[in-house]
């Protein structure tokens, strides 16, 4: 009989995906591998992602000062080559620190926000 110790570490749904996979590390840290809140923040961060690739998004998150931000963002180059303000078009490069870079279009530049502390996508919003 084997007697070695087996742990129930899963790979992660996330695994293609960079990004994706240190947002579901932090969240299981942040919230307990597993739990509820934890679950629901990742699946909602995934499907953001999935939709700031092709459109412009209305999404809500909560400040570091405790205020909610209605955020009207995206990735997708095209779009944002229309509401750039500054020279470049690129994503910036920033080492993770729990947070989720998008390019704001009323700013007309890249912001992030913690992903700790989303709220929700409007999916009623359309453009």
């Amino acid at each position: 009989m084997d007697t070695t110790t087996q742990t129930n570490v899963q790979p992660s749904l996330f695994s293609g995906d960079n990004e994706l996979m240190k947002i579901d590390l932090y969240l299981d840290a942040r919230f307990g591998q597993g739990s509820i809140q934890a679950v629901t923040i990742m699946h909602d961060i995934a499907e953001l992602k999935k939709m700031l690739t092709d459109e412009i998004v209305h999404f809500v998150f909560e400040k570091t000062d405790g205020t909610r931000r209605d955020a009207y963002g995206t990735r997708a180059i095209d779009v944002i080559r229309k509401y750039d303000s500054g020279s470049t078009n690129q994503k910036p490069q920033r080492a993770f620190n729990g947070t989720f870079p998008y390019f704001d279009i009323e700013k007309g530049e890249w912001r992030c926000f913690k992903v700790d502390k989303f709220v929700m996508i409007d999916k009623d919003y359309t453009l």
